[in-house]
């Protein structure tokens, strides 16, 4: 039985963490720039349930691999059919931006764990 110290579930689930938050703030970028576009639908991106499943060793993805881009309609839509909720971006980005910054650093720990087990 071979074991890959780069390709197991934890750092899988990092990598596809990290590229799913990462199209994340694109998308939600992209619904504060389109904020006053009549009939515009907000956008999110979904990973969470791909990620247990390789958190779980159920599934395994590539180095590249994000979430689905999903539409993310906000609670309120005004009269021109536009979903965009300015509040609820800019918190989901907040929240996004924790998560991220929490990951890289998780990230960062791990590696160097590693360069001291193998020097």
């Amino acid at each position: 039985m071979s074991f890959d110290l780069f390709n197991d579930a934890t750092t899988q689930g990092l990598e596809y963490s990290l590229n799913s938050l990462s199209l994340r703030q694109q998308v939600l970028a992209n619904n504060v720039a389109n904020g006053q576009t009549p009939g515009f639908t907000a956008q999110d991106v979904n990973f969470e349930d791909q990620l247990s499943g390789i958190l779980n060793g159920q599934d395994s993805v590539t180095p590249d691999a994000a979430g689905a881009v999903v539409d993310s309609p906000d609670l309120t839509s005004r009269l021109d059919g536009n979903s965009v909720s300015m509040e609820s971006q800019m918190s989901k980005e907040s929240q996004t931006n924790l998560l991220y910054n929490a990951l890289t650093q998780l990230t960062t720990d791990r590696f160097a764990i590693l360069k001291t087990a193998m020097s």
